[in-house]
């Protein structure tokens, strides 16, 4: 019923004890959470197919982008572009040559609108890719 002193204190360092555990087991999840982020990155993907000995890497990077809006007969369009050339830079100092660059739109949605004097309008949305293929430098 009652707990003597050292009860008591063998209880608190077990609750410490499961704390510091925990917050282990915390710290290693976020750090596997941040390598698999890194991983899925143009750099990251880069650095696992070098050490992995790969001739050929292959890539493809959102470089831009285009939201379309239809309606009320009328269509409008918001564009971006971003540079890929910091990231191009990265993944040649991981040890790899840029061969080849190609780009593509690819379509991600698609809107029409039909308006009483103007007849129908289509907008389209959509990313713009580039394709990149790099060889080993070694």
């Amino acid at each position: 019923m009652f707990k003597s002193a050292e009860e008591k204190e063998a209880e608190r360092r077990e609750r410490e004890a499961e704390a510091a555990r925990e917050a282990e087991r915390a710290r290693q999840e976020e750090e596997a959470r941040k390598h698999a982020e890194w991983l899925a990155s143009p750099v990251g993907a880069a650095t696992a197919a070098k050490e992995a000995g790969e001739a050929f890497l292959e890539l493809q990077i959102p470089v831009g982008g285009h939201i379309g809006q239809a309606s009320w007969g009328m269509a409008s369009g918001q564009r971006s572009a971003t540079s890929s050339a910091g990231v191009l830079a990265s993944i040649e100092d991981v040890g790899w040559r840029l061969e080849h660059a190609s780009y593509f739109f690819m379509v991600t949605a698609e809107s029409s609108s039909e308006g009483p004097f103007s007849g129908q309008q289509t907008a389209v949305s959509g990313v713009t890719m580039g394709v990149y293929l790099f060889r080993s430098a070694d």
